[in-house]
């Protein structure tokens, strides 16, 4: 388990239909590899379901709460309980190919969580 406060990003995520807290807390402090991972988050004493990315380059640990539908919450400390990876970071040319790649992500975090 780890936590980080929540910082802005570059807001890619949110384009997508898919937001994202961005933790201030190194990658290295994660003690993950680079991948996409089933999580529980805590926020306000309230457990969410979460899609978490890890990536080393560029360095960014995010995730995004599954069914969290209030307000923003920059500058609150989240914590995070990994559960199982379940995918590999790619990278893409085409916008449409990382949009389905998320949207894939998002679709396995929450059968594997829900199924649990």
């Amino acid at each position: 388990m780890f936590g980080g406060i929540v910082i802005h990003g570059e807001k890619k995520g949110r384009q997508f239909g898919y937001p994202t807290a961005n933790l201030d807390i190194s990658v290295d402090k994660t003690r993950l590899k680079d991948g996409v991972y089933a999580v529980h988050v805590l926020l306000e004493k309230i457990s969410y379901p979460a899609a978490l990315v890890i990536q080393s380059e560029p360095k960014r640990v995010e995730v995004h709460l599954i069914g969290y539908d209030g307000d923003n919450f920059y500058g609150t400390y989240l914590e995070v309980d990994p559960i199982q990876k379940v995918s590999e970071i790619e990278s893409f040319d085409r916008v449409t190919d990382l949009q389905k790649k998320i949207a894939s992500d998002v679709l396995l975090v929450r059968d594997f969580l829900l199924t649990a």
